[in-house]
């Protein structure tokens, strides 16, 4: 019986990536359970936090919004108070035979509102008047803003007029209008610095603030300066449009100052039509739920290993029977059937069976094996008596056989009748056949069994080819064809080999060559091929016809003892099917090699190379 080694067995294939996909079974339960458990708590996390997140959000809007109301109530106070003191400083001043002192204690109080300065205007707009503490020309603003402040009031602000916030000269102020008698006008300076200071006592996160803007949009109050000083119209913000609109509510937008999404509680001072927002990025609040997360995140790794690992070491006790198990059936397959199992295997009920039909298969396969062993003994020794017994009467045909033969010619050579003659011929041809068909069986045995060693000889190449062409040039033309020799580096080069078998293998490929070509050439290619070492060379023998040629699925097979092509047009030349498979057995123990190449219906070419070692003669 044939045993399968081991090594032909492999047990550690590599890992194609772009194929099968092979891991242990350790490794794969592993990775299952890890990514299984990593996918669970991903989906988990995410659910958590996308939860997490709009609560968050839920709860910064409140309080967003709460902020921004109280900060616009905060202003809306302060603009009542300016505009309560502002209208009894400006009756008070602009009174006539004004009292000093009372003006005094009115500016303390003016300059405590952040008014930098007190005017009043004639019906013409001429400065009659100024008052404050600040020193320099007063810049009084443009026509159209006096003539809103003269034609409008508030009266929750006690008949006091805002403008919107305005550039003075290198200074940003807000202008007061108080309507006096006689259609003049007292105007005040409102310096934002109060309302900036509000502003800035408002910080929470990293980057949240609140910011306030005029009726128009522009940037009263901001945390970012160039915004502030360039009081950069804001109006094309949505959030900030809605402000203007005298909304109140919670809105995102993005802010192209802070280059964030921002997320923001807005509203309005009644009073001056500011708009008031407190805005966060959103940003922080996905990093405030990441941060809370994280710790869950790392909890959800940890059980996602240990769980992993409890796997890991759960298939343990699978894979060690499994292990055991496979090397039990390489064992088997080497041909060693004293392997041993264990008489109970405990790891689970689906080891357990696997164990006990092991332990089953061995017992029928060592039988079995023993069967086969006495079968091939019995065989093997019936096989050799055959061919002992076909060597032998083959050698006893022979001899009786060659009489034959001879008596034959005799008799050719003494009759004159031409009846008889013919039928001698008859019979001394089919005598040879007979001759040339145990030749070859006594071959076909002696080859196999390799009763005859291969015998080593000293010769020229040359003429030993060249005879051969002779030969078998006449036998060419005696069947209507050419013959072709080719040469090749064999002048005066002698080698050592076996030359009958060389001679055998190379007559029997072209008398095949012959006997299967109706028309056309038969050619004999020969070359010696000397190593480097100058001691060994090979010489390569190609044998080409251009008969009926050899099917594609037939040239693997022509080499098989008793194998023939097409029986039908082997039968009009006769023979067993073994010429070729003698051929193939010499060639191999020679340490040769030999192949055929063919097209069916336009001949066949066969290749040989048999190593000789060059004689120094």
């Amino acid at each position: 019986m044939q045993a399968v080694s081991r090594d032909s067995v492999s047990l550690d294939r590599p890992v194609k990536w772009w194929g099968d996909f092979l891991l242990p079974l350790q490794a794969k339960v592993f990775l299952l359970l890890l990514v299984s458990i990593l996918a669970v708590g991903a989906v988990v996390q995410f659910w958590n936090h996308r939860t997490l997140l709009n609560r968050e959000v839920a709860l910064v809007s409140d309080k967003h919004l709460v902020i921004a109301s109280n900060l616009a109530l905060s202003l809306s106070r302060y603009v009542r108070d300016v505009s309560l003191i502002f209208s009894h400083a400006a009756e008070a001043i602009g009174a006539d035979m004004a009292n000093p002192a009372v003006v005094r204690e009115h500016l303390l109080l003016l300059e405590q509102m952040n008014i930098d300065k007190i005017a009043i205007l004639s019906d013409s707009n001429a400065v009659e008047q100024t008052y404050g503490l600040r020193n320099g020309i007063t810049v009084l603003p443009e026509e159209d803003v006096l003539e809103q402040l003269r034609l409008f009031s508030t009266e929750n602000l006690y008949n006091v007029q805002f403008s919107n916030l305005l550039r003075l000269g290198d200074q940003r102020y807000f202008v007061l209008g108080y309507n006096l008698p006689n259609d003049r006008l007292a105007i005040a300076y409102l310096s934002p610095a109060y309302i900036k200071s509000v502003q800035e006592d408002i910080t929470f996160g990293e980057l949240g603030h609140s910011a306030i803007f005029d009726a128009t949009g522009r940037a009263i109050a901001h945390p970012v300066p160039r915004v502030e000083e360039g009081m950069m119209d804001a109006s094309g913000i949505p959030t900030v449009a809605k402000m203007m609109d005298r909304l109140t509510g919670v809105d995102t937008f993005f802010s192209p100052p802070m280059d964030a999404d921002m997320i923001a509680g807005y509203t309005f001072v009644i009073e001056t039509g500011w708009g008031v927002m407190v805005p966060q990025p959103i940003q922080e609040l996905t990093d405030s739920v990441r941060a809370s997360l994280r710790l869950s995140d790392l909890l959800t790794l940890g059980a996602s290993l240990t769980l992993a690992m409890a796997g890991w070491f759960l298939t343990q006790s699978l894979v060690r029977p499994i292990m055991r198990f496979t090397e039990s059936s390489l064992d088997i397959a080497e041909g060693n059937y004293a392997v041993s199992l264990p008489e109970r295997e405990n790891s689970s009920l689906e080891m357990w069976r696997l164990n006990e039909a092991l332990k089953t298969m061995v017992v029928k396969v060592r039988a079995s094996n023993e069967a086969l062993e006495l079968a091939l003994e019995i065989e093997a020794a019936e096989s050799k008596r055959k061919d002992e017994f076909l060597i032998v009467a083959s050698h006893e045909i022979r001899n009786p056989l060659s009489g034959v033969i001879g008596m034959l010619s005799a008799c050719r050579e003494i009759v004159t009748d031409e009846d008889v003659s013919r039928y001698l011929d008859i019979a001394s041809r089919s005598a040879t056949r007979l001759n040339t068909i145990v030749t070859d069986m006594v071959s076909v045995v002696e080859e196999r069994v390799g009763l005859e060693p291969i015998a080593d000889v000293t010769f020229d190449v040359r003429k030993e080819f060249d005879d051969l062409a002779i030969m078998h040039a006449k036998a060419a033309k005696d069947a209507g064809l050419s013959f072709h020799f080719e040469p090749k580096n064999l002048d005066n080069m002698h080698v050592t080999t076996d030359r009958d078998r060389l001679v055998q293998v190379v007559v029997n490929l072209l008398s095949n060559a012959i006997k299967f070509t109706k028309e056309g050439t038969i050619s004999l290619g020969v070359a010696l091929v000397v190593d480097p070492n100058g001691t060994s060379g090979t010489l390569a023998i190609i044998v080409r016809d251009t008969g009926i040629g050899i099917k594609k699925e037939d040239q693997a097979r022509i080499f098989e003892t008793f194998y023939q092509v097409d029986r039908s047009y082997s039968r009009q030349h006769g023979g067993l099917g073994i010429g070729l498979s003698i051929v193939k057995q010499i060639v191999l123990r020679m340490g040769g090699k030999i192949s055929v190449e063919s097209k069916e219906g336009e001949g066949a070419e066969f290749r040989l190379k048999i190593p000789v070692m060059i004689a120094n003669v």
